[in-house]
C-alpha cells in the first residue's frame, strides 16, 4: 500500500491492560471491528481487545486514548486488516493513510484495584436509590430496585430480571456448600443475555465479579469459582463482551468503579454519587447495569 505522510496523533493514555496487552503484539495483530467512537484490534495471545478511542476513553483499562475525538470509521481501516507495533508506536494502516500512536511516551497509569468493602452503609443506599431512579428515566429493562420483587417475573426485560435473581442464592449457596454445577448454571443464564455489543447480561456479571472480589472471597474461593463458570460460558457471548469480561477477571476495572468503591467503604457520599453517575455514562446502559451488578453482589456477598 501507497500510505501518504504518517499523521503523528497525541496519546492521552495507555490503559494498563491495553499496555499489558501490546507488550505481547507482534505479527498478527489486526483490526477487529471499527466503529465511530472505538477501534478494536485483536492481538495474538491477549486475552482481551485492546480499544483505541477518543479521550473519553481514558478512564477504561483497555483503551488507547487519544487526546482528540476522531470517528475512526473516516480511519480506512476495516476487520482483519493487518497493523504493528513498533519501535514503540502503535501504526495503524489503511485506505492509503497510516497514522502514528506514540506509545512509548504517553501517560501509562497504574492499574488501580478495588478497596476492600467490609461494610455497607447510607452511602450505599443512597447510591442504589440514585441509581434506580436513572435506570427509571431512562427505561431501562434492569432496574436495582425491582430485584426481588414481583415486578421482575413481568413485562419486558424479565428473563434478564429472573436470570439476575438466580445469581445470589447460587453464590449464597457455593459459601455453604461448594458445588460448580449450580454456580455454573446461574452464570450461563445470564452470558449473552441481552442485545447490544456489551448485553446486559455480562455488564452485570463483571459488576458482580467486582462486588466478590471488594467482599474478599478470593480468599474463599469463590471468585475463583466464578471466573471458571464465566470463562467456560464465554462462547454464549460476543468477542467484544468476552473481552470486557476476560479484563474484570484479570482485575482490571474502569477508574469510575474503583472511584465508587472508594466511597463506598469510606462513606463519602459526593464521591460515590459523582463516580456512579461517570457510570452511569458508559454506553446506553452499560455502566447502569455495571452498577447493579456491582450493588446487587455488595448486598448479596456481605454475609
Amino acid at each position: 500500500m501507497t500510505c501518504s505522510e504518517p499523521l503523528r496523533l497525541k496519546v492521552r493514555s495507555v490503559g494498563p491492560a491495553a499496555a499489558l496487552a501490546l507488550a505481547m503484539a507482534g505479527p498478527g495483530l489486526r483490526v477487529h471491528s471499527v466503529f465511530p467512537s472505538a477501534l478494536n484490534l485483536e492481538v495474538p495471545g491477549a486475552p482481551w481487545l485492546v480499544t483505541v478511542t477518543g479521550p473519553a476513553g481514558r478512564d477504561q483499562p483497555q483503551a488507547v486514548a487519544l487526546e482528540d475525538t476522531a470517528d475512526f470509521t473516516t480511519w480506512g481501516l476495516a476487520a482483519g486488516d493487518p497493523q504493528e507495533v513498533a519501535n514503540g508506536d502503535l501504526r495503524l494502516r489503511g485506505a492509503g493513510h497510516e497514522r502514528i500512536l506514540p506509545l512509548t511516551g504517553a501517560p501509562h497509569p497504574p492499574r488501580r484495584t478495588l478497596p476492600s468493602i467490609t461494610r455497607l452503609g447510607e452511602t450505599h443506599r443512597t447510591c442504589v436509590a440514585a441509581l434506580a431512579a436513572r435506570q427509571a428515566r431512562a427505561g431501562c429493562e434492569l432496574n436495582i430496585g425491582e430485584l426481588g420483587t414481583q415486578a421482575a417475573s413481568s413485562g419486558p426485560g424479565s428473563d434478564l430480571r429472573l436470570a439476575v435473581g438466580l445469581l445470589g442464592p447460587a453464590a449464597q449457596a457455593w459459601l455453604q456448600t461448594p458445588r460448580t454445577a449450580p454456580l455454573g448454571r446461574a452464570v450461563a443464564a445470564l452470558v449473552g443475555l441481552g442485545p447490544g455489543l456489551t448485553p446486559a447480561g455480562d455488564d452485570f456479571l463483571a459488576g458482580f465479579l467486582a462486588a466478590a472480589r471488594a467482599r474478599g472471597h478470593g480468599r474463599d474461593g469463590l471468585l475463583w469459582a466464578l471466573h471458571g463458570a464465566v470463562e467456560a460460558n464465554l462462547g454464549g457471548t460476543g468477542q467484544i463482551s468476552a473481552s470486557m469480561l476476560r479484563c474484570a477477571m484479570g482485575n482490571f476495572w474502569p477508574g469510575a468503579l474503583v472511584d465508587l468503591a472508594s466511597g463506598l467503604e469510606w462513606a463519602r457520599n459526593a464521591e460515590a454519587l459523582r463516580a456512579l453517575a461517570e457510570m452511569c455514562a458508559l454506553g446506553h446502559s452499560s455502566g447502569m447495569d455495571l452498577a447493579t451488578g456491582f450493588f446487587f453482589g455488595l448486598e448479596a456477598l456481605g454475609g
